[in-house]
């Protein structure tokens, strides 16, 4: 194995974390308040962050994957990049977010950088 690939690996492992980590919500819905500073109240909005948790997680599940299984690199990127600039959308249209919130919007920066690293090293 390449240095190159030992590198994307690692990067894409790291990307695969930041996005499991959410999904402790999906089994503790109160975790919410510290990972993004809100508090659910309702069974509806629990459900929908549970949910949330779980998506994300899968997210990191397929990125996790194709770090060892390249014919799942393309999808996996692209369903990682879209998750990313679609919540950085969200975020910049709405507002004033607490720091929790922005904590999560840099997170998710730094994970785009980390995916536009691994598609520098990985595909053609």
């Amino acid at each position: 194995m390449e240095l190159t690939d030992v590198v994307a690996t690692a990067l894409q492992l790291l990307v695969a974390v930041l996005n499991l980590v959410p999904g402790v919500v999906a089994l503790r819905p109160h975790r919410a308040e510290s990972l993004y500073g809100i508090s659910i109240d309702g069974s509806e909005l629990a459900l929908a962050m549970r949910h949330r948790a779980v998506l994300l997680s899968m997210v990191g599940v397929l990125l996790g994957l194709s770090a060892f299984d390249v014919g799942w690199l393309r999808p996996a990127l692209l369903l990682a990049f879209v998750s990313k600039l679609a919540f950085l959308a969200l975020f910049l249209r709405t507002g004033p977010h607490g720091a929790p919130m922005r904590r999560v919007a840099i997170a998710d920066v730094v994970a785009l950088v980390l995916l536009g690293a691994v598609v520098a090293l990985r595909l053609p």
